[in-house]
C-alpha cells in the first residue's frame, strides 16, 4: 500500500499545499484519511514535514500490508504542485 501524506501546514499551504491535496484526492478518486477501494493506496493530511521552504512537502511510505506497522520505504518529496502530484501517482498506479 502506498500511503502518501500531504503537509497542511502554513508554509505548505501558502504554497499550493491544499491545491495538492485537493488534486490527489482526484486523480484518487478519495478524500484525505480514506484508502482506495483496492487498498492501493492511502491519503493523509499531515503536520510540518520540515523543510517549508521547499513547499508543498509530500511523504511517500510503502506499507507492507494495511494491518502491519511496518514501512518497507519511504521519502518526502518537494515543491509537489498539484501537477507534479498527478504525474507521480499516475506513475504510482502503474507500477
Amino acid at each position: 500500500m502506498h500511503i502518501v501524506k500531504i503537509c497542511t501546514a502554513g508554509s505548505c499551504t501558502r504554497n499550493f499545499g491544499l491545491e495538492t491535496l485537493e488534486r490527489a484526492e482526484k486523480v484518487l478518486g478519495i478524500k484525505a484519511g480514506e484508502t482506495t477501494p483496492d487498498g492501493k493506496f492511502r491519503l493523509e493530511k499531515t503536520g510540518c514535514l520540515s523543510q517549508c521552504e521547499l513547499g508543498p512537502n509530500v511523504a511517500f511510505l510503502s506499507q507492507e500490508s494495511p494491518l502491519s506497522m511496518l514501512f518497507t520505504e519511504g521519502h518526502i518529496e518537494h515543491h509537489m504542485l498539484p501537477s507534479r502530484i498527478e504525474a507521480k501517482l499516475n506513475q504510482l498506479k502503474t507500477e
